[in-house]
Parts: structure tokens; C-alpha cells; sequence
């Protein structure tokens, strides 16, 4: 009996609950286990000297109902349970669930309850929460933004909330009675539910999520992010099926408009370079895979439009070049790919054709389409194209390649006359490699200063005088030797260059007069004339380089004669003209080169900012053989007239005796050619300018 009381007490004692034995009778307590000093924060001591005082410690707002139990229960020797608050002596309060149950004996009268007590602190505070949460998930279900949903796992809808209902354009006793796929309307239903189903089920997945379009109930299109999710049960069985159902057709349409700025030209809407590209890109993978597929490609740009853009304004030339669009997508559009690659530049991509004789029908299309003017608010405009036809090469596979060869060939049509078109051979992509080569050379020159003067003489007739020196750019190359302006003038122009090549020029020359002048030579009346592109006559800092030099070599302006093409101020740039006038007001001479091979007038002539026109090399060359007499008459009027407007005349490309005899007999006041010298180096014009009078 012993041993079992012993057994008895070491169990009870272990276990984290209050056990508890009371005499129904007396309410005597006959034992408590520990754990009642943990529970009620007072000692098993006081409730053996005090039974009632662990019902002293119930909650106040608990105490009848508590007491009400007991009393019942211990007079109808019914078991019970109660759960109440109890007010330990630090005043924390405990939430205990007291369960107990009587003990008869052999007559069935209850003698004593056996019970036990436990903390249910916790789970009342969970059971808090859990309640707060259900409130709060109630409330977010229903204002939700987005839908949701909850099905079983037949797919029939338990519950849904209004942005769900609104989304899909249902009302709520629609969906409510039908199954997920019966209101959810996507392109291919069977497909959809079936990736649920796999996803959900077959592979054993808990949640997962899509994007996809669907259709509402009025029949509108519209994108979704729908997300599934099943909720398992304590014993990780499947109860039911959660969806969220975001509406993102707004953000998917700015995300379309997006990709298609993207790849697509703002102002005409056709295929961007981007795009072209990757279409180019496609047609060489075919045309890999077979032989069987041939591509070609068109490089078109339009003659002659920067003409249009300065005159008209860019207004205009913009949509000039949305017309070109919309005929060039009219004449050849279709499976064909139109694509705006800059400026005036377009592109044709011409998939999977027959044979390469179709890229010429196109061209020829193209030319032709374009050939209508243009009536541009009011304004009749005529353009014509040049075009670079490059056609399928099995060996290319770089769509950069095959686009720099159409626009090298695209060049070769501009360089025959422009209006036509030309096909690539391999010769254009050597000369283009050849002059990206030069490019890249030109740059290191300039950069290690490899450049420097030559100068060939101005002879005044009458004076039999050496008047001055065209200063001529020659290129000292490491490799290939001197190279003269013609090669690499047409490269700077191109690359813009010329800025910093004409800024060294200025440099050279003006250090070589100071030179000079240090040296005492003979300068009196001389001229030192230097070449002025159109790119440096239009660059902003033009003046601001030539001060900073003038004051930084001290030379005198008045000895330096800028000379200027005809073609830079054939379309009257007032622009330019204006810094002309300025450069003149300092003290610079004005030359108009090479005139006679533009368009200008004598009595345009006299608006011009010019003190010397140049007679260009073509008509002296020709009156030596001028059996009609039509290029001397030429001559003698161009200096008569000259003469009469108060400009001076030099003739240039004099190479014989009887060139000479002419002009001096037709009153030319100066001569420049290889009769006299060709351009020489700093010391053969030194040489000159120790004797500057000669024999004629």
C-alpha cells in the first residue's frame, strides 16, 4: 500500500498539471500535486492550511459563474469542467481549466473529486488572436483588392469575394453556383485546367501561379495573374482550394506599348533598327538551315533631304518622311520588313524569296512609287532614293556585316548620280574595311600630331611677284608616306574630324608665319591663305579657336586669307555668311575656291563677304584646247565681272606657258599651278620667300 502511495505521489508529481484529490463532503483537500505552486503562485503549504483559498484567487468576473458550477456539481456528484481566470499574489492573471470527477464507493455514494488543473494561459491568448485574425482575414476578404476565391477540390465555389465577382463580370449567386472553369474563360479552358491540375495535384504542388488571358462574362479580354493555393489539414490531407486574381490588363497593355516603342520608330511607326535586326538575325538562321531560303536587303536613303529639312524646316521634312512610310508600306509592305534605321535612312528586308532577281523588281518598285511628289501642307516636294541592294551570303552570318555592306553599296549609288540603285560585290566591302582602317589611322595621327604643311605659291602677274602661299595639308603616315588632302579630307568631313584637323591647321599655319616674320623675311603685302570647310565655317567655337591662337602666336590677321568652297554657301546659310563678315571685319582675307563648278551667280557674288574668287582648275585646263573659243569667253567673263564687283582673280591649275599667255592677255591678276611650283615644304617656301621676285 505504501509502495503504491510512493508510485502515486512520483507520478503525480511530474506532470505539469495541478492533480488535485477533495472530499465531497467537507471540501477538505487530501492532496495537490507541485505543479499548483507554478499555476496559482502560491504554496501546496497554505491550500492544505486554507482549502478554500484557491477559490478565493478566482477572477471576480468569474467567480460566480465558477462557484455556481461547483456547488452543483459537488452536490449532484456529477463530474465537470470550468475554465476561469485566477488572480495569482504578484496580480498576473492565469487562465486554468479545472476538470474533475467524482469517487464512489461500494454503496455508489460520491465520497471525494478527483481533478486537474491546467494553464490554458496560452491558448486563450491564441484563441484571442486567432479570433482578432478571422475579423481581420473577414474584413480583408471582402475589401480586398484583388479577388479571391475559395473552392473545394471539385473546382464548386464555397466562397468569393466582390473584386473576384467584378473582375470576371459576375454576380455573386453566378459564380457561387458554378465550378471554376465555368466562369473562369480562358483561351483553351481544357488546357488551363489541366496544368491545374497537374500542377495542384499530379505533382503534388501547394500553390502555384500564372499568367494568362482570359475572357469575362460580357466577353472582354482581359489579363490576370491568377494564383492557386490548396490548404492541407492537420493530417496534410487536401480541404480546399484558395485563388487570387489580380487584374493586370493595364500594366500588360503599358508593358505592349512599351515593347513596341521599343522596337518601333515614333515617328513613322515602322520596325526600329532594333527590330529589323532581329528580323535580319532570323532570316540568316533560316538561310542556314536550307539553302533552299534566300533573303536580300534594301538600304534606302532619301537624296538630297537635308536640302529639304534646311529649307522647309524639320516640321515638314518629319512629315515628308512619314509619307515616304506610308508609300514604301503600301508598294512593298506585307510579309516584306520596312524599317526606319535613322535620319533619312531606311531599311527593307526582303524573306524567304524565290531568287535575287526580286530584290531588283523592288528597288525598281521603290523608285518608281517615289517618283510622285509629294504635296506636304501645300508644298510640292520631289524626292528620289538611293538604294544599296546586298542579297543572301551563306558565309555571313553577322546581321552588321550584312547591313554595313548594303550601306557601302547604298554610297556607290549616290556616287553614280543618286536615283538608282546598285548591288554589292566584295570590292565595296574592301574599300569599306579600307576606309574604316583609314579612319582609325586619321585619329591616331591627329592625336600624335603627324601632320604638316606644304605651300604652294600665289604669283601676282603684273608684279611678277610671289603674292602669297595656299597652305595644303599633307599627312606624314608611318607606313604609307606623305598622303595629300584628297584621301584624308573626305574621311574628316565623314567623321567629323575636321573639327580638330582644322583647328591643327590653323595652328601650323599661323606658328609658320610667326616663324617666318622671327626669321625677317620679306612679308610685305603677303598672304597666307588656309582652306575653311563648311563643317569648321558652321562649328560654334570656329572664332573662339582662331582668337585664342591669334593671341597666343601674335600674328596679324590681315596677313591670313580663308579660303571657302562655292558649295558651302550655295543655299545663302545666313549662318555662315554672318561669321564670315565677322572673321573679315578682324582683318582675314575671303577667297571663294573652286567657283565655277557650283551654281552661283556673278550677282550673287556680290552679297557675299569675299575679296578673291578663284577660278576653278577645270576651265584653265580647257582653253588650252578650246577650238570654239566657249570655255575662254567663260574665263574672260568670270574675271571681267569680277573685276567689275571689286573682287580680285587667281586662276588655279595654270600648268602651261600658253595658259599663262591667255589669262595674262584676259587681265588675270594672279596665277597658282604646277608652271610655276608644286606644293613644296617649309624650306623650299622659305627658299621663295628669300626671292620673291621671279621670271615669268
Amino acid at each position: 500500500m505504501q509502495r503504491e502511495q510512493e508510485n502515486f505521489r512520483q507520478i503525480t508529481d511530474s506532470i505539469k498539471e495541478v492533480f488535485f484529490l477533495i472530499d465531497s463532503d467537507t471540501d477538505k483537500i487530501f492532496y495537490v500535486s507541485p505543479a499548483y505552486e507554478k499555476v496559482w503562485g502560491r504554496s501546496c503549504e497554505s491550500l492544505y492550511l486554507e482549502p478554500q483559498s484557491w477559490l478565493l484567487a478566482i477572477h471576480p468576473d468569474d467567480c460566480s459563474r465558477a462557484m455556481g458550477t461547483l456547488e452543483t456539481q459537488f452536490r449532484t456528484g456529477e463530474e465537470f469542467q470550468e475554465e476561469y481566470r485566477i488572480i495569482r499574489p504578484d496580480q498576473s492573471i492565469c487562465w486554468v481549466r479545472v476538470q474533475a470527477f467524482p469517487v464512489r464507493d461500494n454503496n455508489d455514494k460520491v465520497y471525494r473529486f478527483v481533478g486537474i488543473a491546467e494553464d490554458i494561459t496560452q491558448r486563450k491568448k491564441t484563441e484571442k488572436s486567432l479570433h482578432k485574425s478571422e475579423e481581420h482575414f473577414k474584413l480583408i476578404f471582402e475589401q480586398a483588392p484583388i479577388g479571391i476565391a475559395v473552392t473545394n477540390l471539385k473546382g464548386e465555389f464555397e466562397q468569393v469575394n466582390p473584386a473576384f465577382c467584378e473582375i470576371l463580370e459576375y454576380k455573386s449567386s453566378e459564380i457561387l453556383s458554378s465550378r471554376i472553369f465555368d466562369v473562369f474563360h480562358a483561351n483553351d479552358t481544357s488546357e488551363s485546367e489541366l496544368l491545374f491540375v497537374e500542377k495542384l495535384f499530379e505533382n503534388n504542388e501547394s500553390e502555384f501561379q500564372i499568367e494568362l488571358q482570359c475572357e469575362t462574362k460580357n466577353n472582354r479580354q482581359i489579363d490576370v495573374i491568377l494564383k492557386a493555393v490548396i490548404v492541407f489539414d492537420e493530417f496534410d490531407d487536401p480541404v480546399n482550394c484558395q485563388y487570387q486574381l489580380l487584374d493586370i490588363t493595364d500594366r500588360k497593355s503599358m508593358e505592349r506599348q512599351l515593347i513596341h516603342d521599343a522596337l518601333h520608330d515614333p515617328l513613322t511607326q515602322l520596325p526600329n533598327r532594333t527590330l529589323f535586326t532581329d528580323r535580319l538575325k532570323a532570316a540568316i538562321a533560316c538561310s542556314k538551315k536550307s539553302r533552299d531560303y534566300q533573303y536580300a536587303v534594301l538600304f534606302l536613303d532619301v537624296d538630297r533631304f537635308k536640302i529639304i529639312n534646311d529649307s522647309l524646316g524639320h516640321l515638314l521634312g518629319d512629315k515628308l518622311l512619314i509619307e515616304i512610310a506610308q508609300r514604301l508600306q503600301e508598294e512593298i509592305g506585307g510579309k516584306n520588313t520596312i524599317a526606319r534605321f535613322g535620319g533619312d535612312e531606311f531599311t527593307v528586308l526582303l524573306d524567304n524569296i524565290s531568287d535575287f532577281s526580286v530584290a531588283i523588281q523592288v528597288a525598281n518598285k521603290i523608285q518608281h512609287r517615289l517618283r510622285d511628289y509629294f504635296d506636304i501642307d501645300g508644298n510640292r516636294i520631289f524626292v528620289s532614293a538611293s538604294i544599296g541592294i546586298t542579297l543572301c551570303d551563306y558565309q555571313n552570318d553577322k546581321p552588321e556585316d550584312i547591313l554595313r555592306d548594303a550601306d557601302a553599296t547604298m554610297y556607290k549609288a549616290k556616287e553614280k548620280g543618286r536615283a538608282c540603285y546598285e548591288v554589292f560585290d566584295k570590292s565595296l566591302r574592301l574599300a569599306a574595311s579600307n576606309r574604316l582602317k583609314l579612319e582609325t589611322e586619321l585619329r591616331s595621327g591627329i592625336f600624335e600630331k603627324q601632320f604638316c604643311l606644304f605651300y604652294q605659291p600665289i604669283v601676282n602677274l603684273s608684279a611678277s611677284k610671289i603674292e602669297g602661299f595656299e597652305a595644303l595639308l599633307r599627312w606624314n603616315h608611318p607606313t604609307k608616306g606623305l598622303i595629300g588632302p584628297h584621301l584624308l579630307i573626305p574621311v574628316a568631313e565623314e567623321t567629323g574630324l575636321i573639327l580638330s584637323l582644322g583647328e591643327m591647321i590653323f595652328e601650323l599655319a599661323f606658328k609658320q608665319l610667326a616663324k617666318w616674320q622671327w626669321q625677317g623675311k620679306d612679308l610685305t603685302g603677303f598672304k597666307l591663305s588656309i582652306n575653311l570647310s563648311g563643317k569648321q565655317l558652321m562649328a560654334p567655337d570656329l572664332i573662339p579657336i582662331i582668337n585664342r591662337l591669334l593671341s597666343r602666336i601674335n600674328v596679324d590677321p590681315r596677313m591670313i586669307k580663308l579660303e571657302i568652297t562655292e558649295s558651302v554657301l550655295l543655299e545663302e546659310d545666313y549662318d555662315a555668311i554672318s561669321v564670315l563678315k565677322h572673321l573679315r571685319n578682324c582683318g582675314f582675307g575671303i577667297s571663294l575656291d573652286d567657283f565655277g563648278t557650283g551654281y552661283s551667280s556673278l550677282s550673287y557674288l556680290q552679297r557675299l563677304p569675299i575679296d578673291t574668287l578663284k577660278i576653278d582648275r577645270s576651265f584653265i585646263q580647257k582653253i588650252q584646247r578650246d577650238e570654239d573659243n566657249k570655255n575662254l569667253a567663260i574665263v574672260q567673263s568670270i574675271i571681267t565681272l569680277s573685276h567689275a564687283i571689286g573682287l580680285s582673280v587667281i586662276a588655279e591649275g595654270v600648268e602651261t606657258k600658253e595658259q599663262l599667255v591667255k589669262l595674262q592677255s584676259l587681265g588675270c591678276e594672279s596665277i597658282q599651278g604646277y608652271l610655276f611650283s608644286p606644293p613644296v615644304d617649309e624650306v623650299a617656301a622659305s627658299d621663295f620667300l628669300g626671292k620673291r621676285i621671279i621670271d615669268l
